[in-house]
């Protein structure tokens, strides 16, 4: 019998973490939470995810410090991440802080969209942005 997929969630409002575990177990990932990047890089650490879905905009260390973070630990360098912000418009990252993520939505985020990308990340594809 083989295990779901994990999805590492870094998210830190409660409502977007709910909607996004319901549509994420509903696709076939098993989801971990995480409130806060801090956080979010010691489930990483310690859990091994098979994909990581971050908010860019998080109290404390942002999202994107995180996945410069994750990068550059060799235990979770190869997690794909897939960054997901109502703050900034994807096309506003410069191409330095692009580079960390497979794919970077928009909220808020359909459904399909949300699973699309994190299915993409997980099977090693790339979004074309």
């Amino acid at each position: 019998m083989t295990s779901a997929p994990t999805v590492l969630l870094i998210e830190d409002y409660a409502e977007t973490r709910a909607i996004f575990r319901l549509v994420l177990e509903a696709g076939g990932f098993e989801v971990i939470e995480a409130e806060n990047a801090e956080r979010g890089l010691r489930l990483a650490s310690e859990q091994s995810p098979d994909v990581i879905l971050a908010d860019l905009s998080l109290p404390g260390m942002s999202g994107v410090e995180a996945a410069r973070l994750l990068h550059d630990n060799p235990a979770t360098e190869s997690i794909p991440i897939v960054a997901a912000t109502g703050t900034w418009p994807p096309s506003d990252l410069d191409p330095e802080t692009r580079r960390w993520f497979v794919e970077v939505l928009y909220k808020p985020v359909r459904s399909d969209d949300l699973l699309r990308a994190v299915k993409d990340a997980y099977q090693g594809g790339r979004a074309l942005i």
